[in-house]
């Protein structure tokens, strides 16, 4: 084992015990978990006070616990080294972000507008149009009439952040470039672990009052999402995201998928 491992190995020790922690101080105010003695008078007491205060939500709540890893990547200018095979298409790269913004020399036009990727999966399929486009995959969720977005694939889960995001820029039905962030040379920090349920981080949320009064839980995903940047490299986790409507706007929220601690 070399010694870079190991003092990420001491590093995530060291979050672990702190979220530890922080999630025992809320034990002892009153957040209580599925697991606790009557788990189930208390799943459905919170579901009733979900009701109560008109928040709505899928009506099927996942219960299975999931896994995931920590995992890091150093902070690099990969997509910068892969501009010369882009070709004609006007590509510009930002250090500061970390993202490659690309004007297609020809613009593409959609097959069908109401479903973006029937094109977009084969354009990137396309190394000379799209840097490491097989990596990505369609979301909806993000998706809008203007830009139509896809997300890294990780060991089987989404990136659900600004990093490892392809946007799609569109206009009048023609797809006139994009811009592109990307995870290169991920490593696994430590062993698969599982994960909290979908259920169990809703009810969590709703505990922590991050859920308001009059809206709609539209969906919930789990995705891998950013923790903090050390030593010139970012750790992500698994996290529970959730949208959220609200009158006149939607919310995102989001919570740590290995111990239930909000991440704002």
């Amino acid at each position: 084992m070399n010694f870079r491992r190991i003092e990420w190995i001491f590093l995530i020790a060291f979050i672990a015990l702190d979220i530890f922690l922080i999630g025992a101080y809320y034990n002892q105010n009153g957040v209580e978990t599925e697991k606790d003695t009557g788990d189930i008078r208390t799943t459905t007491s919170v579901l009733r006070s979900l009701k109560d205060d008109q928040i709505s939500y899928p009506k099927k709540l996942s219960t299975k616990e999931e896994a995931g890893y920590y995992i890091a990547n150093p902070n690099d200018d990969y997509l910068s080294t892969k501009i010369d095979q882009l070709g004609e298409n006007k590509a510009e790269y930002s250090k500061h972000d970390k993202k490659l913004s690309v004007t297609f020399d020809k613009k593409i036009k959609l097959s069908n507008s109401d479903q973006p990727e029937k094109t977009l999966d084969e354009v990137i399929k396309n190394s000379s149009l799209v840097v490491e486009g097989n990596k990505y995959q369609y979301e909806p969720n993000f998706s809008s009439k203007n830009e139509v977005v896809y997300t890294q694939v990780v060991y089987g889960e989404r990136l659900s952040s600004e990093e490892g995001m392809l946007k799609f820029n569109i206009s009048n039905g023609y797809v006139i470039g994009y811009s592109q962030t990307y995870l290169q040379d991920i490593e696994i920090l430590r062993e698969k672990k599982k994960t909290i349920s979908q259920k169990r981080a809703l009810i969590w949320l709703y505990q922590y009052n991050k859920l308001p009064a009059n809206s709609k839980v539209k969906w919930g995903k789990l995705g891998y999402t950013k923790l903090l940047s050390v030593n010139g490299s970012t750790v992500y986790i698994p996290a529970w995201n959730f949208a959220v409507k609200t009158e006149g706007s939607t919310i995102y929220r989001r919570i740590n998928a290995f111990n239930g601690a909000v991440m704002e």
